[in-house]
């Protein structure tokens, strides 16, 4: 397996525990979907992982900046649409950030290694 392996075991229902580096998390679906509701359903952690790189990503830039970003927040949400999907981001600054500093924040969210994989096409093979 390549570089970023993360491995699930179905248990119950729908609860997977997921493994990755020595670290375990529950994903399950929500009551409304016959889940247990244990954790985060599978696309609440896709985007879980497209706020974190964001934010990570942010914080890189901005240390070098001598930027203060703490108390960053990004909120995003999927949107289907026909044969494309949208994803929708709000960011609240609580920092004293100048327009400027705010609009080049937002434009640099976008330049993640996440994003960067999920703007391209993904094939899939079994190994």
């Amino acid at each position: 397996m390549g570089s970023g392996c993360v491995s699930g075991e179905l248990k119950e229902g729908y609860t997977v525990v997921n493994s990755a580096r020595g670290h375990q998390w529950v994903s399950d679906e929500s009551k409304e979907l016959d889940g247990q509701d244990l954790g985060p359903e599978p696309m609440e952690l896709l985007l879980s992982s497209l706020v974190s790189c964001k934010l990570i990503t942010l914080k890189m830039y901005a240390a070098r900046k001598g930027w203060d970003v703490d108390g960053l927040k990004i909120y995003l949400s999927l949107i289907g649409g026909e044969g494309v999907t949208v994803v929708e981001k709000r960011f609240e600054f609580s920092s004293n950030l100048s327009d400027q500093q705010r609009e080049r924040l937002i434009y640099i969210s976008g330049k993640c290694p996440v994003v960067k994989i999920l703007s391209r096409s993904i094939s899939f093979k079994v190994v």
